[in-house]
């Protein structure tokens, strides 16, 4: 005897419905709020660095050292693991013996490349940092520093690689919090180790301080993760790498994937060398670059982090009703946050930079570059977010030489505008180069996503977001007076002027969010 499939009743698929959304909500909350708490402790770093180290000399010669691991940490953390290794991954990995081995495979490849690309490193590091910041030949005293330390930090490239995989696995579990948490614990080392330094009054030794504190930090990350994994009862273990097919597929995926999500890294690279021609550029660039990245660490990578498997998923499914519904979702959520983050940034620059680290070795002549640059690179933010949506869509559909051939295309004008500009506003070419950039790869993608009907734009999620630009316009109004009032006059006026404005915007853009349906 057969029994007749039943159909599920309306209310209980609507349930489901609804619980999956909440699902994604609830991804997206944790990694933001984790991203958030990182990016806090970041900016208490980022005081202490410039309290002790400056923005001049020391300043340029650890972020420029620095450099290095941070673009290998975003390529894989970001790019290349999360884009091709977790769906590779995700067809496994609740195999009990295929899943480990293959994950075990990886990996050993991966220690095994990285600890040659170690080694040469090493020994050809000052050719590398020549050509990173040529400008620092002109001070050899400063370039064999630079040197030196660089070869430190490169030996955080084996370790932040290793964190960046063993998050990849995880998050394939969808176990994102733990990933989310690690910056957080490098951020809290660094600023150990800067304490540290404060302590012993080391000076120019403080720099060696804060690069071994973060050598620490990538062991215990390492070992945080792995531990994770253990008690998940995941045999990830070091073997002897075969050349699998899969491994084939991986590195080619991962090739491409490299220069897809790349594009913002290698701007900045770029950026490094425009900006080692003027003194204390490179640190201005890189506080404008941490006041910016901050909204859009919490809201844009947050949400791409999560979408990227929900809207896989509903790809299999052929589900292009559900995709549809969670990019309007995502980029009207996205946009009730970034579009106030980018008027809040242009408006407060010079006061947010004043107040927070005009103090010790930083100069007004450091505070008004860095709000310069912030000025400039805060108009990237509703690009560099809605981006997300865009490349994860076509990163699910499997199609990763499309965003690769756009980010290309993008660089490469970025990279010319920066150098175009260079000679006219000198260091500000590069923020300049960036928002050009940045528009021109998200318009691109936008029109690849819909022109194959893996978008489709909603009316009422386009009315939201202009409605939440014409409220982000009157927020900012209301800030920019209370400047000319001389109402703003230090950090705690700051606060409460940022706080005015949020208390103000939020709940009118959210009952609007919630109206316009």
């Amino acid at each position: 005897m057969t029994m007749k499939k039943q159909k599920l009743p309306v209310v209980f698929r609507l349930s489901k419905e609804y619980n999956a959304g909440m699902s994604l909500s609830s991804h997206i909350f944790k990694v933001g709020a984790w991203t958030g708490f990182s990016r806090v402790l970041g900016l208490a770093r980022d005081l202490l660095i410039a309290r002790v180290l400056g923005a001049g000399r020391l300043s340029d010669i650890f972020f420029a050292a620095f450099r290095l691991p941070n673009l290998f940490r975003d390529l894989l953390g970001e790019g290349a693991l999360s884009l091709v290794f977790v769906p590779m991954f995700a067809k496994h990995k609740n195999r009990s013996k295929i899943g480990p081995f293959f994950a075990s495979n990886i990996f050993s490849w991966l220690m095994a490349i990285l600890l040659i690309i170690t080694v040469i490193a090493q020994i050809a590091m000052p050719l590398i940092m020549w050509a990173i910041v040529p400008g620092f030949a002109d001070d050899p005293e400063k370039m064999q520093m630079t040197v030196f330390v660089s070869r430190i930090l490169f030996s955080y490239v084996i370790l932040v690689c290793g964190i960046a995989f063993l998050s990849g696995v995880l998050n394939a579990f969808s176990d994102f919090a733990r990933a989310a948490a690690m910056p957080a614990v490098l951020n809290m080392f660094m600023i150990g180790g800067l304490v540290l330094a404060m302590y012993l009054n080391a000076g120019e030794g403080a720099i060696y301080i804060l690069s071994g504190a973060v050598l620490l930090s990538g062991v215990v990350q390492l070992g945080i993760l792995w531990h994770r994994l253990i008690k998940r009862k995941f045999g990830l273990r070091i073997i002897r790498p075969r050349f699998t097919p899969g491994v084939k597929t991986m590195v080619r995926r991962i090739g491409l994937g490299f220069a897809g999500n790349g594009f913002y890294q290698l701007n900045i690279l770029a950026g490094t060398l425009i900006a080692s021609f003027q003194t204390g550029a490179i640190s201005w660039l890189y506080y404008a670059d941490r006041m910016v990245q901050l909204p859009f660490a919490v809201i844009g990578l947050a949400a791409g982090t999560v979408l990227l498997t929900s809207i896989s998923d509903a790809l299999n499914t052929k589900d292009f009703e559900k995709i549809y519904n969670q990019q309007n979702r995502v980029l009207r959520n996205t946009m009730m946050f970034t579009l106030p983050s980018m008027i809040g940034l242009f408006v407060l620059a010079q006061p947010i930079i004043q107040f927070l680290f005009e103090h010790g070795a930083w100069t007004s002549q450091a505070t008004v570059a860095v709000a310069m640059a912030i000025m400039i690179q805060t108009f990237a933010l509703p690009a560099m977010t809605t981006s997300q949506v865009f490349s994860r869509t076509l990163y699910a559909a499997q199609d990763v030489k499309t965003p690769v051939k756009i980010s290309i295309v993008a660089l490469i004008v970025g990279i010319a505008v920066m150098f175009a500009l260079a000679g006219f506003i000198g260091y500000l070419a590069v923020p300049v180069g960036t928002v050009v950039s940045g528009y021109l790869r998200n318009a691109w993608l936008r029109y690849e996503c819909r022109s194959r009907g893996l978008y489709r734009p909603s009316r009422s999620a386009n009315f939201a977001i202009f409605i939440f630009g014409i409220l982000s316009l009157a927020m900012g109004a209301g800030l920019w007076w209370a400047m000319s009032a001389e109402l703003i006059t230090g950090i705690f006026t700051l606060m409460l002027a940022i706080a005015a404005a949020a208390v103000v915007y939020l709940p009118v853009a959210w009952a609007i969010n919630k109206k316009i349906t």
